[in-house]
Parts: structure tokens; sequence; C-alpha cells
């Protein structure tokens, strides 16, 4: 391993320590570190030179990280959505009503269960971005 390499290296852990001191998310974590254009890009040339970044301690080190990160954030959105009732209570213009309205009409549903279908559709679409 290079002088240089070695000096990467404790750039980016240092960098990681930033990150999490700065509470930075999982997302935010993983593409710094292990996106495309992240900081581990930096230390290989080479498929060969992939591969063993890929084992070194600094990688395990980052990855270990980035499991906690994602860990913490599961469980504080399930501690989150365990809190609430499920219920929503919204003002909208008696248009967009009546206009929901005609619709779940059409549909065959009730207006609760169209706006949940469309609620949930665009929630999915989101997510998945």
């Amino acid at each position: 391993m290079s002088a240089i390499q070695t000096r990467t290296e404790k750039r980016i852990r240092a960098t990681a320590e930033r990150l999490l001191a700065a509470g930075a998310d999982a997302m935010a974590f993983s593409e710094r570190f292990f996106g495309s254009q992240g900081l581990l890009r930096q230390l290989w040339s080479t498929e060969t030179e992939r591969r063993e970044v890929m084992r070194s301690d600094l990688y395990r080190w980052l990855h270990e990280r980035l499991s906690r990160l994602q860990r913490t954030e599961v469980e504080a959105f399930e501690k989150e959505v365990e809190a609430l009732s499920g219920r929503l209570t919204i003002t909208v213009p008696k248009s967009l009503h009546a206009s929901l309205k005609r619709e779940a009409s059409r549909e065959g549903v009730s207006l609760s269960e169209l706006i949940r279908l469309k609620l949930t559709l665009s929630y999915r679409v989101s997510v998945a971005r």
C-alpha cells in the first residue's frame, strides 16, 4: 500500500467520522462513500484494486457504520409508525372533494378507499426513486 493511498484512507475515515458526528443519514453516507462518485472510488483504478478495497479494514469499517445508520433509521421509523393512529383529517376545496367523491363512485369504492389507494400509489412511486 502506498503512502498516498494510506493518506487517502485516513482522509476518508476522517470525513466519515465528521459526517457521523454531524448526524448524516444512511442515504447521504452511502452515496458519499459507496456511490459511483463516492470517496472509496479514489482508492482503485483496476478491478483487482477494487476487490482489495472491498476486503480492506476501511471498507468493513464504513460498511459497519452504514449498517448501524440504517438500523437506527428503521427503528426510529417503526417507533414513529407505532405511535400514530392511522387517522388523518384534511381540509380540501369543495370542488376537489366533489371530484374525488364522483371518482370513488365511478370506481365503486368508498371515498376513503380511493384516497388511500391514491396516496399509496404516490408513496410507492416516491420511495422507488
